[in-house]
């Protein structure tokens, strides 16, 4: 296996004093494209040290994350410590948790391929990407332990389709109007979005939660805990935390 740059999952400064250390908000990409660990309250962040560098693409769970370099496809856990590896096609990765946060899928566009981490090692997943496979993917979920959601963009519209993992089994597939990319699905199936008003948080119900946010012109996201996602703008340095715990939504900037 090829050696990778600069993964040396430690978080030897963050584990020291755990009875005084602030809570752990999770796992975030700064903008020198390392990983660093994400501590405290809304609104009041601290960030740890370094401890994986040349992040392509990563996403945390509250329990299990995932990160793409250019060569590999890593899984940590909440103390940053490697779980396994493989190597993977160059380009990024898109990510998805399973409702416990403990199994997860990959899919890498450049090879159109799609890996499940499964506790102790990267499976590849046999499912009927041939179904999407001239669309533009933008997110996927992982609603349930047989079935993938894949977002994807056919002309000016949104489309959710929900793929069996294996060859046998329907898929459907239905229109997301008024969901505008980019695009991030919670574990639970929450859609987080942005339009001219800042951040929407599309709940399952089909009900909507409004953020006021000043949005970058060109950014993305990426899941850093269970509820919180990061918004990076892809023009500058600036980072931002969103919440979107129901009832408790918020939309911070995280420290350089």
């Amino acid at each position: 296996m090829k050696t990778f740059v600069a993964l040396l999952l430690v978080c030897a400064s963050a584990k020291a004093q755990p009875g005084i250390a602030p809570p752990q908000l999770g796992f975030v990409e700064d903008s020198a494209r390392t990983l660093r660990p994400a501590y405290g309250l809304a609104g009041n962040f601290i960030l740890g040290p370094s401890i994986a560098a040349n992040i392509v693409s990563e996403a945390f769970s509250g329990s299990l994350g995932l990160l793409k370099t250019d060569s590999s496809l890593v899984a940590f856990d909440s103390q940053g410590k490697l779980l396994g590896s493989i190597d993977a096609a160059s380009g990024p990765a898109l990510f998805a948790f399973s409702l416990n946060g403990s199994s997860a899928l990959a899919y890498i566009s450049s090879s159109n391929t799609l890996l499940e981490w499964r506790g102790s090692g990267f499976v590849p997943v046999s499912m009927r990407l041939e179904e999407v496979i001239a669309d533009n993917v933008l997110a996927i979920a992982f609603p349930t332990p047989f079935e993938a959601s894949l977002i994807v963009q056919r002309r000016a519209l949104l489309w959710e389709l929900n793929l069996p993992l294996g060859k046998v089994g329907a898929v459907s597939q239905r229109a997301l109007v008024g969901v505008h990319a980019p695009v991030l699905v919670l574990p639970w199936g929450d859609v987080v979005s942005g339009d001219a008003g800042g951040i929407v948080v599309r709940r399952t119900d089909r009900s909507e939660v409004h953020i006021a946010a000043s949005l970058p012109a060109n950014f993305s996201l990426q899941q850093i805990n269970r509820d919180w996602v990061q918004l990076t703008d892809l023009n500058s340095s600036a980072r931002f935390a969103i919440r979107a715990t129901p009832g408790r939504e918020g939309f911070y900037q995280l420290p350089e």
